[in-house]
């Protein structure tokens, strides 16, 4: 064999582990999806939001009846008013006992029970504060909204249903910046490092990618896909991408395709 191409191939065997162009596979994901509970228990009054609907920030997601939370609120406003009236009493007793006991007209332990009383009825006071608290924030509860913009993945609940508190009611995401999951074998690995930019681009539209950065790479293998997971997150303010699209990238660049962003998170 010709000298000069066995030490071509001697540097080839050499220098390519660390320099061949690496092509991946993957899907995108949300990167924080928002599960929405109920926080209380009651009746669905309205729902009118479906999978796929978009939502902004503050947005009514859903209401529960709440004529009950009302009439406890109410409830818990009377009872404060009437503890505040016993405490009334209580400290007006407290006072005039100090008063007879400094005239040495009242024994000290009748002083000590009506100093007993009064600091009951303060404590009484303050728990019933702490249940028109409670009260009140359950009937701001039977409104539901929404904390971020973005779209509603899934519908669990339906109107006229009964739900408990911690019950799932709706799924909610916002696809302005996505994960994006790749499969990595071990003799890819070599060639991958965090910060190194990688081109994708999804099945449905091959000729609009982006440019992002490896953000993270596992260092063990994932027992479902016998892969080892690299990580980039995109930036998709023009929603070029839906969660759960196949994406394939590289780390060897296509000058000629349409580049749409660039990202370095």
């Amino acid at each position: 064999m010709n000298r000069h191409l066995i030490t071509y191939l001697v540097c080839a065997m050499v220098i390519s582990p660390s320099s061949y162009a690496v092509e991946l596979i993957g899907k995108t994901a949300s990167k924080k999806p928002v599960n929405v509970v109920s926080e209380i228990s009651g009746v669905i009054e309205q729902a009118n939001l479906q999978t796929g609907d978009v939502i902004t920030q503050g947005q009514r997601l859903a209401t529960v009846k709440d004529q009950d939370f009302k009439l406890e609120v109410r409830k818990q406003q009377a009872n404060v008013s009437l503890v505040k009236a016993d405490l009334d009493i209580k400290q007006s007793v407290y006072t005039r006992y100090q008063e007879l006991r400094a005239k040495n007209s009242l024994s000290q332990n009748e002083l000590d029970v009506a100093k007993a009383d009064y600091a009951a009825a303060q404590a009484s006071l303050s728990l019933a504060k702490i249940e028109l608290e409670k009260a009140m924030m359950d009937l701001s509860s039977t409104n539901i909204s929404t904390a971020i913009n973005g779209h509603v993945v899934e519908r669990v609940i339906e109107e006229g249903a009964w739900v408990n508190k911690g019950d799932l009611l709706y799924r909610l995401t916002n696809i302005d910046q996505l994960n994006v999951r790749l499969l990595a074998s071990e003799f890819d690995l070599q060639a991958l490092s965090v910060g190194q930019p990688i081109q994708l681009w999804s099945e449905a539209q091959p000729t609009q990618q982006v440019v992002a950065e490896i953000n993270r790479i596992s260092v063990e293998l994932d027992t479902v896909t016998f892969s080892y997971i690299i990580e980039v997150d995109i930036n998709n303010a023009q929603h070029l991408f839906k969660p759960g699209m196949s994406i394939h990238a590289t780390t060897e660049f296509d000058t000629n395709s349409n580049v749409r962003a660039m990202t370095t998170q």
